[in-house]
C-alpha cells in the first residue's frame, strides 16, 4: 500500500497509509494529515489513486503546492519517491511496487517487449 512520510525538516512526523479514499491535507482536524502551520491552508490538497497512477491536486490554496520544486496548478501524477512541499513540511510519496499493475520485474539481460498500449503511455508520460 502507497504511504507518505511527513517530514519537517529532517526529522519524521509520521508516516500515512493512502488508501482507497485518498489522504487530505490541511490545517483542519478533519483532515488526515493536519499540518499546523500558517502557510498551510484548511482543505490544502489531496492524495488519491485515479485508476494508475495516484495523484496530487491542490485544492486551491492560497500559499500552493509544490512536487520536487515544482509548482502544481491543479494536479500532478506522482511517482516513488516524489517530495511534496506544503509549507514548511515534506510528504514523501512511498509507492510499493504492488501499487503498479504495470511494473514487472526484469532481467537486465532480457528483451523487453512493449504493446502499443504500453509504448503510448510512455510517450505520453
Amino acid at each position: 500500500m502507497a504511504k507518505l512520510i511527513v517530514m519537517l525538516k529532517d526529522k519524521v512526523l509520521k508516516e500515512v497509509q493512502v488508501g482507497p479514499q485518498g489522504v487530505k491535507v490541511g490545517r483542519e482536524p478533519d483532515n488526515e494529515i493536519q499540518l499546523e502551520n500558517p502557510a498551510v491552508s484548511r482543505c490544502h490538497a489531496e492524495i488519491y489513486r485515479q485508476g494508475y497512477p495516484f495523484y496530487i491536486e491542490d485544492k486551491k490554496s492560497t500559499n500552493g503546492t509544490y512536487l520536487n520544486g515544482a509548482f502544481v496548478t491543479w494536479k500532478a501524477a506522482l511517482s516513488h519517491n516524489d517530495k511534496i512541499t506544503i509549507g514548511k513540511h515534506t510528504l514523501v510519496f512511498i509507492e510499493e511496487a504492488k501499487d503498479n499493475p504495470d511494473k514487472k520485474k526484469v532481467n537486465a539481460n532480457e528483451t523487453l517487449y512493449l504493446s502499443p498500449e504500453d509504448l503510448a503511455r510512455l510517450r505520453n508520460s
